[in-house]
């Protein structure tokens, strides 16, 4: 075309060369010359990227230029550099120049030839989670539950849009407590099954668990609040940790008046000992749970101790744990025996607890001979050591009424028949422990009488009894 062009301006050149007319033909044909050529020219760089595949966009109309042109042609506006065409992995959609995560879903932008490479991947990441699933469901089917969960996780971590995947480890964390857990997987079930039979059935399963993960919830913050009480009163408990000494001598021990268990009367010779001042309280309790707690030490616990055992009292996370001086319940006797250890104490026998009740005068309550019952605790919980005149010789406080005391014995009703003289510690054997002191749920005075013996299994937590130590 610009071949001719020449041949047609050359040869009327000649022959009307001097002709004005013609020669405003020239210059006119020589201009649209130019121009085909500038349009030739961009035509070229908005079809023909570099080698590397690299060019120049405009972010306003999306033309395409060589790699060395900076600005656009039409508008103006300076270029970016762009490589091949961009697109969002999860929706397919194409990105536009410049932008590097996608607008509808959020996702990084890859290129075509990436995202088919990605694609490809989780094909085979979808294969490999298949393959985790079904060995996961062999294992549980044999109630293996870790090895289960182990192989349900790694099928999570390669491809988790498997609905079955998600029902399957959502029950199972609900199996094993997990409940947090189970809730996530369950709801990323009925997402990927909005439409399955069994939603509305998962729905309610979701909100049992979501209703124990509330209650652990209030549980944590309760314990949070008592953690604050129980460290603030800690700081003012010793003196709620004295002692008191007893001296070594006889004692009359049991009373011939009253019922068998008790029978006959008898003198006893007990050593010296340190006994304590009040009951062990929660606030004394919960300092060596917490050490429990973090440390997992139990080698001050008696090695016959129920396994697994982590000595919180029954009912644990009720109101009356949060009062530090209100004496501690429901704790059995291995708890008991796991306290004295952790303080380097016992639990008495069942001789030197009476000796520390009734002293030297064969006194029938810890205070007299005369029942009068505003010497004791009975009813609503006090703080220990609330009834100062209802003391002991030795000092005591509550020694009748407000929590019975485990003793270290094993019970025999008619042990007193047989009973040394010197020391008595009891059978060598049983299926019962003695407990003594009676309880604030006592109204009468027979059954508060510092002689009273009263037998319960030592693996029972009851709310009326606690405990004291000696050394």
């Amino acid at each position: 075309m610009l071949k001719f062009l020449n041949k047609y301006i050359v040869q009327h050149s000649r022959n009307q060369i001097k002709n004005n007319f013609y020669k405003k033909k020239i210059l006119w044909c020589n201009s649209l010359l130019l121009c085909l050529l500038f349009v030739a020219a961009t035509s070229f760089a908005e079809t023909e990227p570099s080698k590397a595949e690299l060019y120049n966009e405009c972010p306003k109309c999306g033309t395409k230029y060589s790699y060395d042109i900076k600005f656009c042609g039409k508008d103006g506006s300076e270029l970016v550099e762009t490589q091949k065409s961009s697109m969002c992995p999860k929706c397919k959609q194409k990105g536009v120049p410049g932008e590097v995560f996608c607008r509808v879903d959020g996702e990084k932008l890859v290129t075509v030839e990436e995202a088919k490479v990605n694609e490809q991947k989780l094909l085979e990441d979808r294969q490999k989670a298949v393959e985790h699933f079904k060995e996961g469901n062999t294992f549980l089917d044999s109630e293996d539950f870790g090895k289960a969960l182990a192989e349900y996780k790694k099928a999570v971590e390669l491809y988790e849009n498997i609905p079955r995947l998600q029902y399957n480890i959502g029950l199972l964390y609900g199996k094993i407590g997990k409940h947090k857990d189970a809730i996530k997987h369950l709801r990323k079930y009925r997402k990927l099954s909005p439409d399955a039979e069994d939603s509305d059935k998962i729905l309610t399963k979701i909100a049992i668990l979501q209703g124990i993960v509330d209650k652990k919830n209030r549980l944590i913050k309760k314990h949070e609040k008592r953690n604050e009480i129980m460290t603030k009163a800690l700081r003012g408990i010793k003196e709620k940790s004295d002692m008191v000494f007893v001296s070594a001598g006889n004692f009359v021990m049991g009373n011939n008046s009253i019922k068998r268990e008790q029978r006959p009367s008898h003198k006893v010779y007990v050593d010296a000992f340190y006994v304590d001042k009040y009951e062990i309280t929660n606030a004394q309790y919960y300092a060596f749970l917490d050490y429990i707690n973090k440390t997992g030490d139990h080698s001050k616990c008696r090695e016959d101790e129920p396994i697994n055992k982590d000595h919180k009292p029954h009912n644990w996370e009720k109101d009356y744990y949060n009062h530090p001086e209100y004496p501690v319940v429901r704790i059995d006797w291995y708890d008991a025996c796991a306290y004295a250890g952790w303080v380097n104490k016992r639990l008495p026998t069942e001789a030197e607890w009476e000796k520390a009740a009734r002293g030297t005068d064969e006194r029938k309550w810890p205070w007299g001979s005369e029942w009068d019952p505003s010497k004791y605790n009975f009813g609503d919980p006090e703080p220990v050591g609330s009834h100062e005149e209802g003391k002991s010789p030795y000092g005591c406080y509550d020694m009748a009424g407000s929590v019975a005391e485990w003793c270290s014995d094993w019970a025999n009703m008619n042990y007193y028949e047989k009973s040394p003289k010197r020391n008595p510690k009891g059978p060598e054997k049983g299926e019962k422990k003695i407990i003594r002191g009676g309880s604030r749920f006592i109204p009468d005075g027979l059954s508060l009488r510092s002689t009273a013996r009263k037998e319960m299994h030592p693996n029972i937590g009851n709310m009326s009894v606690g405990f004291r130590c000696v050394k």
